[in-house]
């Protein structure tokens, strides 16, 4: 049965949920480091006690705990060969006609090769290399769903995703194979926890619990999906987003609102922008996509640009 998922988090971890009973690696470090600097000899020989103690402490407990998920986990029922991903990030950027379209091709390839913090980028051969293992992925789907062989889709409420689960029911139209979604709840009560995790926020570890969401996909709602990305994709926006419960094309500036209420006063990073939007706003997008709205809100006057940083998350900004 093929595992159908959207993005390489999401492939990661289905990927690798197969071998959980056998896991080779895990917790095989810790790190310890002091907020501020060590001045004197006396604050450098006590740290390093510190370090020799601790390491091996919270090392002993995190191997613990990764056992006891592993211990825990749900067995899955597919091999990982059997895991397919299609095209990310189709929320953003063109969707019209072909899905592995130059113009996509393009889009993929900018998104790949952006340097957040002034390290050294993908490269275009990195870019190309990744474009193939995308293209193998959707021939792989295609072969063996027209074979007949039955897709499993895993999708959450993450606009990317959604995507994702109307550009597949379109691919595999005419298919004549059984489709099952696994849509785990947009909310989840833990104890006296509630979290809202997307599926490339989960471990490998809890794929398999996650199996007692799967669904038939009926014919009559794998029509709706496909009518509704024809749509979408003849629109050609610049984004598109959940309104409503609905995914639906939305113009450029549609998340300027919500990122602009998330503005700390006085000076601040655009990393911590980012990061407050990311944990706050639930909106389900990429940081890139945050940055570049930041960027444009920067050009529009309604930021302002304090210094610039080793790299564009570095960067200083104010409200003006």
């Amino acid at each position: 049965m093929l595992q159908l998922c959207f993005g390489d988090s999401v492939k990661g971890s289905l990927t690798c949920a197969p071998h959980m009973s056998n896991t080779v690696g895990g917790i095989t470090a810790v790190v310890l480091s002091s907020a501020k600097p060590l001045e004197t000899p006396l604050q450098k020989a006590a740290f390093a006690v510190y370090r020799t103690l601790a390491a091996p402490f919270y090392k002993h407990r995190a191997q613990k705990e990764q056992a006891r998920r592993c211990a825990e986990a749900v067995p899955v029922d597919y091999e990982p060969n059997d895991v397919l991903a299609l095209l990310g990030g189709l929320n953003e950027g063109p969707v019209a006609g072909d899905l592995m379209s130059d113009a996509r091709k393009e889009f993929v390839r900018t998104w790949l090769c952006f340097s957040p913090h002034g390290d050294a980028p993908a490269s275009d051969a990195d870019a190309e290399h990744y474009w193939q293992a995308c293209q193998a992925d959707l021939q792989a789907l295609l072969t063996r769903a027209a074979a007949g062989e039955p897709v499993r889709i895993w999708c959450d409420f993450t606009p990317g995703s959604r995507c994702g689960l109307h550009a597949a029911a379109a691919l595999l139209e005419d298919a004549p194979c059984e489709i099952t979604v696994v849509e785990p709840p947009e909310l989840e009560a833990n104890g006296s926890v509630t979290r809202r995790a997307a599926l490339g926020e989960r471990g490998p570890y809890e794929m398999g619990a996650l199996l007692k969401y799967e669904r038939p996909l009926p014919a009559a709602a794998r029509h709706a999906l496909v009518v509704r990305w024809r749509t979408l994709q003849a629109e050609n926006a610049p984004l598109r987003a959940v309104v409503d419960g609905q995914l639906c094309s939305v113009p450029a500036d549609f998340y300027d609102t919500a990122i602009l209420s998330k503005v700390p006063a006085g000076n601040f990073l655009i990393a911590q922008l980012i990061g407050k939007v990311l944990s706050e706003c639930n909106l389900g997008i990429s940081d890139q996509l945050i940055y570049r709205r930041i960027e444009r809100l920067v050009k529009a006057g309604k930021l302002t640009q304090v210094t610039q940083g080793s790299g564009p998350y570095e960067n200083i900004l104010r409200l003006p």
